[in-house]
């Protein structure tokens, strides 16, 4: 939902299928989201190409703007993790604010999903 507002925000036409894993053509309307796809995939599923991911990503956008994204991708599995184990439901205007964008990225079929009746 993040991602779909800051590009509106600014005008920009993301896409935000690349979130979840899909292909989306060059970087998804996010300056290197490739990379950041990249990245973000490795670094939370542990996979063996995280030190190729963080490299390849740390040499396109230097250490400044590598950490944010590091980070950001901590924060996000730390939110998302705390979220399932706890049973956070969605509230309900976020709920119905993303309702179209679940469907279509098929967020509803996520284990997290079941916390929101």
């Amino acid at each position: 939902m993040l991602l779909r507002a800051s590009g509106q925000a600014i005008d920009a036409a993301v896409e935000i299928e690349g979130a979840v894993g899909a292909v989306v053509k060059g970087d998804g309307g996010v300056p290197c989201g490739h990379l950041l796809a990249q990245f973000a995939e490795a670094a939370t599923r542990g996979s063996e190409e995280l030190a190729d991911a963080r490299a390849a990503l740390l040499a396109e956008v230097g250490g400044e703007r590598f950490i944010e994204a590091a980070a950001t991708v901590g924060v996000f599995n730390g939110l998302v993790r705390v979220a399932d184990a706890t049973g956070i439901p969605l509230d309900a205007p976020t709920h119905a604010g993303s309702a179209g964008f679940r469907q279509e990225l098929g967020l509803d079929a996520f284990s997290g999903a079941r916390n929101t009746p």
